[in-house]
């Protein structure tokens, strides 16, 4: 059934010689992730609604602007958790968000969709490398406070009483 199944897609040139398949795309029907969102530590929740917005996303100015409720709904996850996994994203760098507004038929003005623009992954990964060196040095003078503080209280000598 397999060799059937291979012969079928070799027909049809969708493998390669090394029977690897071939993807053809005009770019509207399909995106990558990068790599490197699967080495950042963010979680699946976050991964999926950078994924959504990476789908929503215009791919000449990178940016797009679905609702809460329309990122809720697509992904499967309650308006309240894509908020918080959209702050973990502009908090590491993954996404800019700007609140937009509108003015309505009735002369008001009204708070529209956020405008999310998606960040180059390399800036997001120079972002958590400086973050984990800033994390490195501050534990290493944690270390070095700990260790002063050790042979200080080896040195000092108590009174006898």
């Amino acid at each position: 059934m397999a060799v059937k199944q291979i012969a079928e897609l070799n027909r049809r040139g969708l493998l390669d010689q090394y029977m690897v398949p071939i993807l053809k795309s005009n770019g509207k029907n399909f995106f990558s992730l990068p790599n490197e969102l699967f080495f950042m530590n963010i979680g699946h929740g976050a991964i999926t609604v950078y994924a959504y917005l990476l789908y929503c996303e215009d791919r000449r100015t990178h940016q797009c602007h679905p609702s809460y409720r329309t990122i809720s709904a697509a992904v499967h996850l309650t308006v309240s958790t894509v908020m918080k996994h959209i702050t973990k994203l502009a908090d590491r760098q993954f996404i800019t968000i700007e609140n937009t507004s509108y003015i309505d038929k009735h002369g008001m003005k009204q708070n529209g969709n956020n405008l999310y623009t998606i960040l180059p992954i390399q800036a997001t990964m120079d972002h958590c490398y400086q973050q984990q060196m800033l994390r490195l040095e501050e534990r290493q003078r944690w270390q070095q406070a700990q260790a002063l503080l050790a042979q200080s209280t080896e040195s000092a000598t108590c009174a006898p009483l």
